[in-house]
C-alpha cells in the first residue's frame, strides 16, 4: 500500500499531469489537426492529377514513394510514436523523467545512425530495387518502374527527416503538447503541395524535382517542429553510449512495432503491384480510395487513440485497471460511434464522394472517378474494422505488450496476397484489391479483440449494446440517404454538386444522431453536449 501510495502521489505531481489537458479537449484539438491535416492531403493529390496530367507520370509519382516508405516503416515508422510515447509517458506518469529521457536520446541516437546508413543504401540502389519490386506481377506499362527508381532518389533522404520530425512528435505528445504535433503536419502538406505545384509536368526532370521539393519540406517540417517544442526537445542530445540495459529493453519492445508497421507498408504494396495488371491510373485510382476512406479513421480513430495510448500507458503502469478499462472502452465506442456512420455514408455514394473530392479539372474524368469510387466501395468495411485494429493495437502497445500486434501483422501479411490472387482469379476485377484489404482487417480484428479481451481486468465493456444500438441507428440512416440520393442526384457543376452532397450528409448527420438520442447512446449525448458548450461559450463571450 505505501507503494502505491508513493506512485500516486509522483503521477500527481509529476509534470504530464499538471500541465496536461482533459481526454476530450486533447482528442478535439488533435482531431482538427487531423482533420486540416487530411484536407491538405486531398488537396495534394489533386494537384498531384492536374500537374502530372499523363497517367504514367502520375501513376510513377505514387510509385515512388513505396519502396522509400517500407524502408521508413521497416526501420522506425510506427515504432517511434508507439515505443517512444507510451515509454516516455510511463517513465513522466511514475516521476522519473531524467531516467526516461536518457534512454530516449540513445534510442534516437541507434535510430539516426542506422537510418543514415539505409537511407544512403535506398539512394544508390534505387534502379535494382524497382527492378525486383517489378519481377513479382506483370506490369501492363514497363515505363513506369525506371520513372519510378529515379523519382524515388530524393524520397530516401527524405524518410531521414520524416523520421525525425516523428521523434520530435512521439517526444512532444508524451508531454501532452497536442497541439504542436497535430498542426505541424499541415505545414508540411503546405510545403509539399506548392513543390508538386511549381514542379510536377509530364518529363523526367519534372517528376525528380518535384521529389526533391518533397525532400526540401521533410527538412522544413523537422525544423518547424523542433523549434516549436524546443522546450521539450532540448533536454534530448545524442548519447552513443548505447550499452545500455534498459535501452535494450526498449529496443525488444520496438522490434515487434516495427515489423508489425512495415506489414501495413508490405500489403500496400502488395496492393499496387497488383493494381498495375489493371489500366492506366489504377494504382493512382487506387491511392484516391485509400485516401478518402482514411479520412474519418484519421480524423476520428487517430485522434482518439492519440491521446489514449500515453493516458493507457500511465494508468498501467500505476496498476489502476479499472480506469485503463474504462479508457479503452470509452475510446473505441468514440471511434466507432464516428466511423460506423461515415463508412455507410460512403458505400451508399461512393461515386459521388470520389467527384466531390478530386474531380476539380478536366484532367480528373468521370471515368477515372469510376475506378476510384469502385476501389472505395470495397473498403468501406474497412473503416469500421480498421478502427477496431488500430485501437487494440495502440491498446497493446501502451500496456508493453507488443507480440500479439505483430502475430495480427503477419497474418494480414498471408492473407492479403492469397485473397487477392483469389478474387481477381474468380473475375471480381478491381474491386479484388479493395475486398482483400478488407477481409484481411476482418481477420485481424477478430484474433485482436479475443486476444485482449482475455484480460479480463482490462477488457473494454457495452460494446455489443452499443453495436446493437449503432446498427440500428445506421441502417434508418442509410436507408435515408439511398432514397434521397434517388430523387436528388448530384448533377450539374461542381458547386451543385458539392452543395446536394452537402445537403445529403447533413441529413445523414440529423438521422443518425436523432436515432442515437432516441436510444440513448452515451456517445451521442457526449458529442451533443461538447458543441452545444462550444456554441454556447462563443455566444456567452461576444455578449461580455
Amino acid at each position: 500500500m505505501a507503494e502505491n501510495t508513493e506512485v500516486e502521489n509522483q503521477i500527481n505531481t509529476s509534470p504530464a499531469k499538471k500541465k496536461g489537458m482533459s481526454f476530450a479537449l486533447s482528442a478535439i484539438i488533435v482531431g482538427i489537426g487531423l482533420i486540416i491535416t487530411k484536407g491538405s492531403g486531398l488537396i495534394r493529390d489533386v494537384i498531384v492529377s492536374l500537374r502530372f496530367s499523363d497517367g504514367i507520370y502520375r501513376d510513377a509519382y505514387t510509385l515512388a514513394f513505396n519502396i522509400p516508405d517500407l524502408f521508413y516503416n521497416l526501420l522506425v515508422g510506427g515504432a517511434i510514436y508507439s515505443t517512444v510515447a507510451p515509454y516516455l509517458s510511463a517513465q513522466l506518469a511514475v516521476g522519473k523523467e531524467k531516467e526516461g529521457v536518457k534512454i530516449v536520446s540513445k534510442f534516437i541516437t541507434a535510430v539516426c545512425i542506422i537510418m543514415v546508413i539505409c537511407c544512403t543504401i535506398g539512394t544508390v540502389f534505387s534502379d535494382p530495387l524497382y527492378v525486383i519490386y517489378s519481377l513479382f506481377h506483370e506490369v501492363k506499362n514497363p515505363e513506369i518502374i525506371p520513372l519510378a527508381s529515379q523519382a524515388s532518389k530524393f524520397l530516401f533522404p527524405q524518410i531521414f527527416f520524416i523520421m525525425l520530425a516523428a521523434l520530435c512528435n512521439g517526444i512532444l505528445i508524451s508531454y501532452r503538447k497536442f497541439t504542436i504535433t497535430s498542426f505541424a503536419p499541415v505545414f508540411y502538406n503546405i510545403l509539399v503541395i506548392a513543390a508538386i505545384f511549381f514542379c510536377g509536368g509530364n518529363s523526367l526532370n519534372r517528376l525528380m524535382l518535384t521529389t526533391f521539393g518533397i525532400l526540401m519540406a521533410s527538412v522544413f517540417y523537422f525544423l518547424f517542429q523542433y523549434t516549436l517544442g524546443f522546450k521539450q526537445m532540448k533536454q534530448f542530445r545524442f548519447d552513443f553510449h548505447l550499452a545500455d540495459r534498459e535501452l535494450m529493453k526498449l529496443t525488444f519492445r520496438a522490434i515487434p512495432i516495427l515489423i508489425s508497421a512495415s506489414v501495413v507498408q508490405i500489403n500496400n504494396i502488395v496492393l499496387n503491384s497488383f493494381a498495375l495488371q489493371f489500366d492506366e491510373g489504377s494504382v493512382f485510382a487506387f491511392r484516391n480510395a485509400s485516401s478518402i476512406w482514411q479520412i474519418p479513421y484519421s480524423v476520428f480513430v487517430v485522434a482518439i487513440t492519440t491521446v489514449m495510448t500515453p493516458e493507457l500507458s500511465g494508468d498501467f503502469k500505476s496498476m489502476k485497471y479499472v480506469k485503463a478499462s474504462n479508457l479503452v472502452s470509452h475510446s473505441l465506442r468514440s471511434a466507432l460511434f464516428m466511423t460506423i456512420p461515415s463508412a455507410v455514408f460512403m458505400a451508399v455514394l461512393n461515386v459521388d464522394v470520389v467527384k466531390a473530392v478530386y474531380q476539380w479539372h478536366s484532367n480528373y474524368t468521370n471515368a477515372h472517378a469510376a475506378v476510384a469510387a469502385t476501389f472505395l466501395l470495397g473498403f468501406c468495411s474497412s473503416i469500421i474494422t480498421a478502427t477496431v485494429v488500430h485501437v487494440f493495437n495502440q491498446a497493446f502497445y501502451a500496456i508493453g505488450q507488443t507480440k500479439l500486434p505483430l502475430l495480427a501483422g503477419v497474418i494480414g501479411l498471408v492473407v492479403n496476397p492469397l485473397a487477392c490472387h483469389f478474387m481477381i482469379a474468380v473475375g471480381v476485377g478491381p474491386l479484388s484489391l479493395s475486398l482483400a484489404y478488407s477481409f484481411t482487417n476482418i481477420c485481424q480484428m477478430i484474433m485482436l479483440s479475443i486476444m485482449y479481451c482475455r484480460r479480463k481486468e482490462l477488457a473494454p465493456g457495452g460494446i455489443v449494446r452499443f453495436l446493437v444500438k449503432a446498427a440500428v441507428c445506421v441502417a434508418v440512416m442509410g436507408l435515408g440517404v439511398y432514397i434521397l440520393d434517388r430523387f436528388v442526384p448530384a448533377m450539374g457543376g461542381k458547386l451543385s454538386q458539392l452543395i446536394i452532397i452537402s445537403i445529403k450528409g447533413a441529413v445523414a448527420v440529423v438521422i443518425y444522431f436523432g436515432m442515437a438520442v432516441l436510444l440513448k447512446m452515451q456517445e451521442a449525448t457526449e458529442w451533443i453536449n461538447k458543441f452545444k458548450s462550444k456554441v454556447f461559450k462563443k455566444t456567452a463571450a461576444k455578449k461580455t
